[in-house]
């Protein structure tokens, strides 16, 4: 590789493996969907733990299982795909390097590699994807365990315990979804270092917008104000 190839490779690592850490930080804001869905989730909660029949929310939370094994199996054969790419190719290399922007010398461990960076994110993916699911079970047994409590400071403290289990299950599953932008910036290494590079940033720039700036982060910071205005109304 060129040392152009060694930046951009340093480049993509630093965005994608950064991203989750800055989120986790609040890097991007504290009015980001992230944090506002956990906000939004905090009220679920203590709407749930008010009602006397579970059914809905259980569906809710099935629902989301449901994406996330959709999720894991589309993954799985993506991956199975763009492995076979790996391990079929070598006899296409000569004509691979015609079609691809390789030097004419290129060796095949530097496609392989180009290739691997693609399947990185994916696998990744795929077990955030497992994971949320088990997650997501376990949220499901804890919401069926609690004893309907009555009173604000038992409802509170359970609100508290389930987000515990829920929050981090959601953000796996997120973790896992935007594994997708990473991926398809990496198969940009295919076209060069410099394609890699504006696909890295690219997808920091985009996760950016649409944390913080598009209209679903909008519409969820309008329903954050709503909640917050109905809580302290509630406490007067």
């Amino acid at each position: 590789m060129m040392l152009l190839d060694y930046v951009a490779l340093a480049v993509f690592l630093l965005c994608w493996l950064g991203l989750e850490p800055a989120m986790a930080r609040k890097l991007f804001g504290g009015n980001g969907i992230m944090a506002h869905m956990e906000q939004i989730r905090g009220a679920w909660m203590r709407q749930l733990l008010q009602r006397d029949s579970f059914l809905v929310d259980a569906q809710i939370i099935g629902h989301t299982i449901n994406s996330a094994s959709f999720f894991g199996s589309a993954n799985l054969l993506v991956i199975v795909g763009v492995g076979g790419t790996l391990f079929g190719a070598r006899g296409l290399h000569p004509e691979i390097a015609s079609v691809l922007p390789l030097p004419a010398d290129a060796p095949f461990w530097l496609f392989g590699a180009k290739i691997m960076l693609i399947l990185a994110p994916l696998m990744r993916g795929l077990l955030d994807f497992i994971w949320a699911v088990r997650q997501l079970n376990y949220c499901l047994a804890a919401i069926a365990s609690n004893p309907s409590p009555k009173s604000k400071e038992d409802i509170d403290a359970w609100a508290d315990a389930l987000m515990a289990v829920l929050n981090p299950a959601l953000r796996t599953f997120s973790v896992g979804v935007r594994s997708y932008h990473f991926s398809i910036a990496a198969a940009l290494w295919l076209f060069g270092p410099v394609p890699l590079i504006i696909g890295a940033v690219g997808s920091i720039a985009f996760l950016y917008w649409r944390q913080t700036r598009s209209g679903a982060a909008n519409g969820l910071y309008g329903v954050c104000k709503l909640l917050a205005k109905d809580r302290l109304e509630a406490q007067n």
